[in-house]
């Protein structure tokens, strides 16, 4: 293998949360290492993943030998269904994994990936790369850290991992093999920054399950419990705690099912027969026999959790007396809407248990003392800190000098900022493009940029400005909606085709419930998702809709 210069493209998840994808190369050969999608911000109406922007690639001109995947969480797999098609290059991962990702492809047409086992003791060769899987504990089964062996010596590519002393299912971080990877000399340690401003070790996900029983058996209502839908380790432990208690299981959420789904097939839950009750059921049942798991526990608006908050969950409601238990951590920006959507199950009667109220949830990231041991373990030449914002970088970086690592050798470079290794030794390189792409999942939108995006839709099919007034006091509606178009070239849209929309949009929204109408952004969200289911089944259109709330 010649001696060619090596590297690092971080085309995101280095300097934010989520959307995690780096690219190491070789000369002009590479492979990526995750490929996953991020949330989007408050008031990006209309757009449901942001995925890495990898327009940059062809500029790089860069041979791709394949996709390698540390775990199955939606922050390191999630843009695969849109990225994978266009890149067409094979998928390893580990068992878990690989299932998560199938079942995410199921849903693109015509493509199902070549997905290839990632071994976990031994190594395999991708391109000019030997690569392997190093056993690492997280929120998730099958979780590994990715060891990239190079001419220049050993890359670690943690992922996200933690050390957990009594894994739920045995897989234990594989320490020994760490210790050995730093003899035969590691180079770079790439390491997750999620919680390296935490002090001490992040707690056992074991400890999770007393807490939720002991909240189960303390309610004698109807209890909801929300986590991330492919936690099948705290599935796992809710699971057990609803039948500990007396308690029959539904699912609310497509991804929880088709989660379950997966790893029901692979033999990693173990559910005994007749607990399981489909949603539809569950109004049968006493309140105190009752437990549901829901997807949502980020506050996102169409998800299960959001619409069982409004009453907008067919066949299931809260009351009061009833419980919903957040087992999960809150992702950076995402606070505000899940505080909106707590107030909303406050509203109905029920009460709400989260983190800061009790030992119900824990992290799946290693805290300070535990990203001080791996770079104890591996005893890298060179820690770059990945996974997290600036401020977790910086803080990652004061542990690295607390574990002995000079300044000189930790590297701090965000997103759009190679890294060079070559015989001088590691060094910044030249920037690169690295930006995000927003997609409207909901719609199967083609991968654009939304302003891109917004520009082809206003040539194809134009805009609608819909203004409606609300007493935000009274939750009520004043007056019919007024519409007007811009751009709508269709001869069906003339003003009796308006005045149409208009009335029945108002009758729409003097059916909804006065809470959701005086929430200024629901409202402006619900009319304008109306509006395009509306235009789409009279016109054969979706035109963008700026929907206008007042409140008076």
């Amino acid at each position: 293998m010649s001696q060619s210069t090596l590297r690092l493209f971080p085309f995101g998840g280095v300097g934010e949360f989520g959307k995690n994808m780096m690219v190491y190369a070789l000369g002009d050969d590479a492979i990526i290492v995750d490929c996953g999608m991020g949330f989007p911000k408050p008031g990006q109406h209309g757009v449901d993943v942001v995925i890495p922007d990898i327009s940059a690639l062809k500029e790089l001109n860069l041979k791709l030998h394949g996709i390698v995947l540390t775990h199955g969480h939606e922050d390191h797999i999630g843009a695969l269904p849109y990225l994978l098609p266009r890149l067409n290059v094979p998928v390893y991962g580990s068992v878990m994994t690989r299932g998560l990702v199938e079942g995410k492809l199921s849903e693109v047409k015509g493509f199902s990936g070549d997905l290839r086992a990632l071994p976990e003791e031994g190594d395999i060769d991708i391109g000019p790369f030997r690569v392997e899987g190093v056993p690492v504990t997280h929120s998730i089964m099958d979780a590994v850290s990715i060891a990239i062996h190079t001419p220049y010596g050993i890359i670690v590519h943690t992922g996200d991992f933690k050390f957990d002393p009594a894994p739920l299912d045995g897989r234990a971080t594989a320490l020994h093999r760490f210790a050995s990877l730093g003899e035969e000399g590691v180079l770079i340690l790439a390491s997750d920054s999620t919680n390296a401003t935490r002090s001490g070790s992040s707690p056992s996900e074991r400890s999770v399950g007393p807490a939720l029983k002991q909240a189960m058996l303390d309610c004698r209502g109807k209890v909801v419990v929300t986590t991330f839908s492919s936690n099948m380790f705290r599935i796992q432990q809710i699971i057990d705690a609803a039948i500990a208690c007396g308690r029959k299981i539904a699912l609310a959420g497509r991804s929880l099912e088709r989660n379950f789904e997966i790893a029901g097939k692979l033999g990693r839950l173990r559910i005994p027969a007749g607990q399981m009750v489909s949603i539809k059921q569950v109004s049968g049942l006493p309140p105190h026999e009752v437990m549901v798991i829901a997807t949502g526990s980020q506050g996102e608006s169409r998800a299960a959790l959001a619409r069982i908050a409004q009453d907008r969950f067919t066949g299931f409601r809260l009351n009061e007396g009833d419980l919903v238990v957040f087992s999960s951590s809150k992702i950076p920006g995402n606070e505000q809407l899940i505080n909106e959507m707590t107030n909303h199950i406050y509203r109905r009667g029920a009460r709400v248990i989260h983190a800061g109220l009790g030992p119900i949830h824990v992290s799946g990231h290693g805290q300070a003392h535990e990203l001080k041991t791996m770079i104890q373990l591996t005893r890298p030449q060179y820690v770059y800190p990945v996974h997290g914002e600036y401020r977790n970088l910086v803080e990652h970086r004061l542990l690295a000098r607390a574990a002995g690592i000079a300044e000189n050798r930790i590297v701090i470079a965000e997103n759009g900022q190679s890294i060079v290794v070559d015989a001088e030794g590691v060094r910044l390189g030249d920037t690169f493009h690295a930006g995000a792409v927003f997609v409207d999942g909901e719609h199967g939108d083609k991968i654009d940029n939304i302003v891109l995006r917004d520009r082809r839709q206003l040539a194809e099919d134009g805009i609608v400005t819909a203004i409606t007034v609300v007493s935000q006091q009274e939750g009520r509606l004043l007056g019919e909606p007024e519409l007007e178009t811009r751009g709508v070239l269709h001869a069906e849209v003339s003003e009796e085709v308006l005045a149409e929309a208009a009335a029945e949009l108002r009758g729409y929204l003097e059916s909804v419930s006065s809470e959701l109408l005086s929430d200024t952004e629901a409202a402006r969200e619900e009319v304008r998702i109306w509006l395009r289911r509306w235009f789409k089944k009279r016109i054969g259109r979706r035109p963008i809709v700026l929907s206008i709330v007042l409140e008076v």
